[in-house]
């Protein structure tokens, strides 16, 4: 690594550092005040309270590290720019290519962490911390209290399908719980309803359960059969598989949400929202690179001290268009309205090339 190289990497590192600390601090003091009650209230341990930050700080890293990155970038160009580094460093003949070069690598390698955290580390420290805010710090026990699931949907093995308006995990109860039981060509042949499931350790035990049969036409065939209580050995699902179906697609890692998707496919239902999570999956650890990649061609344009700070505000409003341009997408996404991967990496692409298309700019 040349001289030059070592140097602007350890210009852009620390800050980085710096700016990463600082900001998960500012996360955790503002989620402390808005905590602050309940853990005075419930008389929550102290231990409890650290586990639960220490459990939280993947997630707010995920969060948090293309705005440090940000933060870090701006400060790092501004200063160059500021003591004529860059001026100097362009009379020695370098090309903009050659300065940003380390620049360029620590972007690389805050996205290849940035997935790596969020994709293997993240969803298992978030269940336990949701798990841990619910039960020590919120104290969420009683049945008004804890999370109640609604509208439930989920593919399990043997072509079925299952549908619950209401799942309390808690006593592993599915009410108002419906079955469509799929041939090999994803047809409903039957359809079971039941008033609600319980666990009993080992298998579903349906109460006010009705099977009805059904044509292709999805029209009833034959008399209903209805039965108080009925207990069916092919359901072999358990209480946690349907947890896992209810989990938000945030705590789920790449490679789960992947297969989750794939056994929906074949079921012959198609997902927007969670193909748009899937490939957002793996554009978001990159929105640092980009974010990066944006602010060379507007800071590291040789510029006065007068237009640094105008540089600098026109640096922020194209990263808060780069955000919201992507939220809406992703929005859009969702909806249906657009392609999984349009939706997520629509602006990824977008901006990049244009950052890449304006960077000869940044020679001037």
């Amino acid at each position: 690594m040349k001289t030059l190289d070592r140097y602007l990497f350890k210009q852009l590192l620390i800050p980085i550092i710096f700016c990463t600390f600082t900001l998960i601090f500012l996360v955790f003091v503002a989620d402390l005040f808005d905590k602050l009650d309940d853990m005075l209230k419930n008389k929550a341990d102290m231990i409890h309270i650290l586990q639960y930050y220490i459990l939280i700080t993947p997630q707010t890293f995920a969060s948090i590290i293309s705005w440090a990155s940000l933060l870090a970038t701006m400060f790092v160009l501004s200063n160059l720019n500021f003591h004529n580094e860059i001026t100097a460093m362009k009379v020695c003949g370098l090309e903009i290519t050659s300065i940003i070069r380390p620049i360029l690598f620590v972007g690389l390698g805050i996205g290849v962490i940035a997935f790596i955290v969020n994709d293997k580390i993240v969803p298992t420290t978030s269940r336990l911390a949701t798990s841990i805010l619910e039960k020590e710090i919120e104290k969420k026990e009683s049945a008004n209290q804890r999370e109640i699931f609604s509208n439930v949907t989920y593919f399990g093995g043997g072509n079925r399908l299952y549908f619950a308006r209401s799942f309390d995990p808690e006593i592993k109860q599915l009410s108002d719980f419906i079955i469509l039981w799929l041939d090999d060509h994803k047809q409903v042949k039957k359809k079971t309803t039941a008033q609600k499931a319980i666990w009993t350790g080992s298998e579903w035990e349906l109460h006010q359960a009705t099977d009805y049969s059904v044509d292709r036409s999805t029209q009833m065939m034959g008399e209903p059969v209805f039965a108080r209580t009925a207990v069916y050995p092919e359901i072999q699902e358990t209480p946690e598989e349907f947890i896992k179906a209810v989990r938000e697609s945030e705590n789920i890692s790449y490679h789960e949400l992947k297969e989750y998707i794939k056994k929906m496919k074949e079921n012959g239902v198609r997902l927007s929202s969670e193909a748009v999570d899937l490939q957002y999956k793996l554009a978001a650890p990159w929105q640092s690179f980009v974010v990066i990649l944006l602010t060379i061609p507007i800071l590291a344009k040789t510029a006065t001290r007068r237009t640094i700070a105008m540089n600098i505000l026109i640096c922020i409003g194209v990263i808060f268009l780069y955000h919201v341009l992507g939220a809406v997408m992703l929005a859009m996404g969702k909806a249906g309205k657009l392609f999984s991967m349009v939706s997520a990496w629509g602006p990824t692409f977008a901006f990049a090339s244009g950052a890449f298309f304006f960077m000869e700019r940044a020679n001037d």
